[in-house]
């Protein structure tokens, strides 16, 4: 259904809003019934097959209650988007309207633009004739601005029917996923999550971006972890239309194991992929950039926790300077991603955009020292003695802190490793700025000369130095 002109006009965010509390009402209740339900489906005192199958059935209730709480909590989500959106449009509406009454012009119901001034008079002078023709040219001036708002108005109108459109075909399908949820109140997160990726995805598609089925896999993942970090939706579109992102540029991670963080427990993981030993240079830096979009966000700054620095905005402009960055530390693609292989380490891409590996033969053990050394784009940690580098570092990934090597043995340390990362990637900055020969220099330099510049500009603190 084509949504026209006056159709906008009759749209009313408050009742939209009204609705979105009804459902959040009836939404409430269910979650409500949690204790009773699994109080119910306990029945101590009722003993065999009758009682297993009495449990087992409350057990189906509880998964469908958990279902319907979160296409109860999409549709509410979307409502409430939608209402959002149609507010600022009501007032676009409006001001079109008035700026057509002034110049005597009207907005028919399908948007075209309609000229009701009446005819004039035959002028009585030249002077006059001359004046009306400048007039009339103005008019003509109006009418294409009003062309132009009323199909931006339009425009934006369809989007935000169509994004309401499709959470509402999701839920009557019964397309809105609980997410594996245990709880009624965590299948209200699930739907929400679903119907903010549903706006999501809305968007890419009216841009252009993405065409052909609903998100899956590691791009409806990236979605995901946009709308779980708050990543707002304009960032999404600008990041896919800048560096024409599509979900087949997903299908590097694919061939890799990726190993989940979530120190915090709140249901927001990161991922980092270890790399198989015989990928491409090329690959490798494109599974780096991969991981850093797919992560949509690193938990640098952002727990009240003292940092160096303030936290970079994910984004666009972030995605061009790793991406430089790369171009710049190539060598660390090219050569040093097999030479680590070669010499028995093995290898991880990180969420914020550089790799980080470990062990090796004695000739890799040379290349890091003390708590770990960062060559290019590259972190080694110095952890040289296990006899399976990548369990280890599944189990450092996986840990979400720093890990070091003392009297023979691995111990897990304290320091936050997204401080640590942060750290070790403005070393990577440094390399690319720098150059290969210029940074080796500059840093033998400082220890002959007892100086710590490169190690003060990553930050002390986030390394671990104090």
């Amino acid at each position: 259904m084509t949504v026209g002109y006056d159709d906008v006009r009759k749209w009313d965010a408050a009742a939209l809003d009204k609705s979105a509390d009804g459902l959040r009402g009836r939404r409430d209740k269910l979650v409500g019934l949690q204790d009773e339900l699994d109080d119910a489906r306990r029945l101590p005192d009722w003993k065999g097959v009758a009682g297993e199958g009495a449990r087992n059935s409350l057990g189906v209730t509880r998964n469908n209650a958990e279902v319907l709480v979160a296409e109860l909590s999409a549709v509410e989500k979307a409502l409430r988007t939608a209402s959002d959106d149609v507010t600022p449009l009501k007032s676009r509406v409006a001001n079109n309207d008035s700026l057509a009454a002034t110049y005597q012009f009207s907005i028919a119901a399908d948007g075209s633009i309609v000229d009701i001034k009446p005819p004039d008079p035959p002028p009585r002078s030249r002077f006059e004739a001359e004046e009306r023709l400048e007039a009339q040219r103005y008019r003509q001036g109006i009418a294409r601005q009003l062309q132009q708002e009323t199909k931006a108005i339009l425009t934006a109108a369809t989007n935000i029917d169509d994004a309401l459109a499709q959470v509402m075909r999701l839920a009557q399908d019964r397309k809105i996923s609980d997410h594996d949820a245990t709880t009624l109140a965590g299948a209200r997160k699930g739907g929400e999550l679903d119907a903010g990726v549903s706006e999501m995805e809305e968007a890419l598609r009216d841009a252009g971006l993405l065409t052909g089925p609903a998100a899956s896999g590691h791009y409806r993942q990236w979605l995901e972890n946009a709308v779980l970090r708050g990543v707002p939706v304009e960032t999404i579109v600008k990041m896919a239309a800048d560096h024409h992102i599509k979900p087949e540029d997903f299908a590097i991670l694919d061939r890799l194991e990726e190993i989940r963080e979530d120190e915090d427990h709140n249901g927001i993981y990161k991922s980092y992929f270890l790399m198989p030993t015989d990928i491409s240079g090329d690959d490798a830096a494109k599974a780096v950039r991969m991981t850093y979009i797919l992560n949509a966000g690193t938990d640098y700054g952002t727990e009240g926790e003292a940092t160096d620095f303030a936290p970079t905005p994910y984004g666009s402009d972030e995605l061009r300077r790793i991406t430089e960055r790369q171009q710049a530390n190539d060598w660390s693609y090219d050569d040093d991603v097999g030479f680590v292989h070669d010499n028995g380490g093995r290898l991880v891409t990180t969420p914020n955009g550089m790799m980080m590996g470990l062990g090796g033969n004695l000739i890799q053990d040379q290349f890091s020292q003390r708590g770990g050394t960062t060559w290019g784009d590259t972190f080694m940690l110095n952890i040289d003695d296990t006899k399976d580098p990548a369990q280890q570092l599944r189990d450092v990934a996986s840990s979400g802190t720093s890990w070091y090597e003392e009297d023979g043995q691995t111990k897990q340390g304290t320091l936050d490793m997204d401080r640590l990362l942060h750290h070790e990637e403005r070393h990577s900055q440094q390399w690319a700025q720098e150059g290969y020969t210029g940074f080796l220099a500059s840093y033998v330099w400082e220890s002959v000369t007892g100086g710590n510049e490169t190690e003060e500009d990553a930050g002390l603190s986030d390394g671990g130095y104090r």
